[in-house]
């Protein structure tokens, strides 16, 4: 089956490999900002006709090694160009290179066209011309650490030229873009599963846009909805010119597309909004609307002139989806403006939007907290050079944020602080300075910024993108009742003071010594039993997104301490077998299965914590089936697994402190209990694996002897503390964990 890959924009990558499954691609398998998969013929057409979100598709017909402009041109000279490139056909090449020595990318590019026109020269043919402008081939040359792969680019332009539009607006956003936001702002499953039903509720397939500019976001919705097929009106793609193009086939996948839109049941239902204060703009999209008139859509989408205070105009259903991208300061270039932009349209939103579903594209956090509603998920995009994130929200009124009232604005809560609160505002405002480049450099949005550095406000406090999660030690019984309480008043005021933001955004929580079970325990049921609705919403770190919940259990499923352990466990894991234990929400597990693990193991006794990880396996795009998940008293399973001579090449080991869980068959000590469930878990690793021990006993002592083993085990063992390693900017003052790296080695 021929093997192909598609290029799409970063923070697609998932959304693609659904895409191509649901085509009947193969195989399918994410990389950075492209995906590989396997098809016939029939699913590669469906893919350059139906894909929404991809941006190139290719199909490589040489991989090899080249060091020098020589072993270039000699691997690119035994090709039999013939059956690609017609004599007298046109063809352009366009090169990348990444860490190779072969680097100047318009040399690499005019080498391979020599090899190609000295081909067809040394067989006494017409030689093909090179053209710019819409070549029949066009071939695409990446070299990445000296590996060399030339593509066919099947797509030869970006897939997001739909053909529909001849001009955009001030800043439009590409159609593939606005597609990948539209289906994670649910529209397309919501168009699918209207189309499936019996439900007459047409409202449920309303659209609104109130700042629409050209009409993307309109155009690209109706295509969804009407199964109109994305590559309906390009007149170009680059397959058209390659030899081996069967146009029978792309004629039957025309006519294939075109009954599709014919079986569509949405039409009569189909209700889209459009609005722009722009008269200018309005036109574009009108003529925009106009290039796809072969569909008629005129009576599904309408599009007026006004501004988000004139909404009455629009006739409202009781229910759909709202998407925008307001414009932001890169394009108007006033901050306060576009602030208060934002907040005018979270009352729009409140006001006539109730019962609605919305999504949001800003560009700073501040923005989005302008809007004054509780986000239901978020998702990170990037719209060109523009780093943005996609807010959902349920617009319904336990989501609305209350307003601050004027002594609690983020102007003037300091007028109200006492002198201790006012040192323990200069201490989070200073330390957030000092954080602020170590953030920025690392790409961090999670992070410790204070931990207890006062004794008065003995609490930790932790941020997670747009909320705050403070854990206060519980105060001894000789401070006063009602300081106490105070104190806890001064902490939620100056953290939302500080960070602007309402505070609902803002969760404390009592931390207190733990007894008997693990010390992640839920409390996610109330008084009587019953289940509490979570107050879950998704993070990202290093590129994986996790889900977090700073309500409903005593801690947040993501311990921000670990960090760095992610990471190095990752860099660890390409290509190996991963065994987590304790695994608790799964993070590493993810990072392990993203950097390219072979397999991952994870272990732990907490139903409620592995269905969490297998959360976030899925919001990751990554396989359930491929890795595995085992609910089980972990200590009981790895003395289980030493008797089966199960075998990993990486281990993650992050014990409890104590514990004497009803659900275990024997209590735990960490201090008491270290050196044995460490010895065990050297057994389960591999030749030349690699076991990570962590633990948070603050009192802890280190006494697992390596030499003690060597004999036991046949290997040399290696054993090193990397606490240093492992602990990042934000915890230096108050490590949370000590770290060991041990290493089973050949003797």
């Amino acid at each position: 089956m021929p093997q192909f890959f598609a290029t799409c924009a970063t923070s697609l990558e998932y959304l693609l490999v659904d895409e191509l499954k649901a085509l009947g691609a193969e195989n399918v398998k994410e990389g950075l900002s492209l995906v590989n998969f396997d098809a016939e013929w029939s699913v590669l057409y469906d893919v350059l006709m139906w894909s929404r979100v991809a941006s190139r598709v290719l199909y490589p017909v040489a991989k090899f090694e080249a060091k020098g402009e020589k072993s270039l041109y000699d691997q690119v000279s035994i090709i039999d160009w013939s059956q690609h490139i017609k004599s007298n056909a046109s063809f352009v090449i366009h090169s990348q290179s990444f860490r190779s020595e072969l680097s100047h990318t318009q040399f690499i590019s005019q080498r391979i066209k020599d090899a190609i026109v000295d081909h067809y020269t040394d067989m006494d043919e017409q030689r093909p011309d090179v053209e710019f402008d819409k070549p029949d081939v066009v071939l695409q040359c990446r070299i990445r650490q000296n590996q060399v792969t030339l593509s066919i680019d099947l797509a030869g332009i970006g897939l997001h030229h739909r053909g529909y539009r001849e001009q955009g607006g001030t800043a439009p956003i590409k159609e593939n873009l606005a597609s990948a936001l539209l289906i994670r702002a649910g529209w397309l499953k919501r168009c699918r599963e209207f189309e499936n039903s019996n439900d007459g509720d047409s409202s449920k397939l309303s659209l609104y846009d109130p700042m629409c500019g050209s009409g993307t976001f309109l155009i690209e919705a109706a295509m969804m909805a009407l199964d109109i097929a994305p590559g309906t009106y390009r007149e170009y793609l680059g397959i058209f010119g390659w030899n081996q193009f069967n146009s029978e086939l792309w004629q039957q996948t025309i006519e294939n597309a075109n009954q599709r839109f014919e079986n569509n049941k949405n039409k009569e239902s189909l209700h889209i909004m459009g609005s722009d204060i722009n008269p200018k703009a309005i036109s574009i999209a009108q003529s925009n609307l106009e290039m796809i008139n072969h569909y008629d859509l005129s009576n599904n989408i309408k599009i007026n002139i006004a501004g988000i205070d004139q909404v009455n105009q629009i006739d409202i259903p009781s229910s759909g989806v709202v998407i925008v991208n307001p414009p932001y300061s890169e394009r108007l270039g006033d901050f306060d403006q576009v602030k208060m932009l934002y907040s005018e349209l979270g009352e729009l939103l409140k006001t006539k939007f109730s019962g609605w579903n919305a999504s949001v594209l800003s560009p700073d956090k501040v923005f989005g907290h302008s809007l004054g509603i509780r986000a239901k998920k978020i998702y990170k995009f990037n719209n060109g050079s523009i780093a943005c994130e996609l807010l959902n929200f349920d617009l319904e009124q336990k989501n609305y944020l209350k307003k601050r009232t004027t002594e609690d604005s983020s102007k003037n809560y300091k007028e109200r602080l006492s002198e201790a609160a006012l040192q323990l505002n200069n201490r989070i405002e200073k330390n957030r300075k000092k954080l602020k480049s170590f953030l920025k450099k690392n790409d961090i949005s999670c992070y410790r910024v204070y931990d207890a550095d006062l004794p008065e406000y003995n609490a930790a406090i932790d941020v997670y993108e747009d909320r705050i999660h403070i854990q206060e030690y519980r105060a001894p019984k000789s401070v006063d009742e009602k300081l106490a309480v105070r104190r806890i008043k001064d902490l939620h005021r100056v953290v939302a003071g500080i960070f602007e933001l309402p505070l609902e955004s803002v969760y404390i929580k009592q931390r207190r010594q733990q007894k008997g079970d693990w010390q992640y325990e839920t409390k996610g049921r109330d008084e009587a039993g019953q289940e509490i609705e979570k107050d879950d919403f998704n993070i990202t770190e290093s590129g994986r997104k996790f889900i977090v919940n700073l309500k409903d259990y005593l801690d947040t499923g993501l311990f921000l301490d670990h960090r760095n352990i992610r990471q190095i466990i990752a860099k660890e894991c390409t290509g190996k077998s991963f065994l987590n234990l304790f695994c608790y929400t799964g993070t590493v597990s993810v990072y392990a299965a993203s950097a390219g693990a072979r397999k991952t193991t994870s272990v732990d006794l907490s139903n409620t914590y592995l269905n969490w990880a297998k959360d976030n396996f899925e919001l990751n795009g990554l396989s359930l089936e491929k890795n595995e998940f085992i609910r089980d008293d972990t200590l009981l399973w790895i003395k289980e697994a030493v008797d089966s001579n199960l075998k990993y090449d990486v281990i993650f080991l992050d014990p409890p402190t104590f514990s004497n869980s009803k659900k275990m068959e024997n209590h735990f000590d960490i201090q008491s209990d270290h050196e044995l469930l460490i010895s065990q878990c050297v057994k389960l690793l591999s030749a030349n694996g690699t076991l990570y021990f962590s633990n948070n006993f603050k009192q802890f002592k280190m006494e697992f002897d390596a030499e003690k083993y060597e004999d036991l085990y046949a290997e040399k063992i290696l054993v090193h503390e990397i606490t240093k390693q492992t602990t990042s900017m934000d915890f230096f003052r108050r490590p949370l964990h000590r770290c060991w790296e041990i290493k089973k080695t050949s003797i």
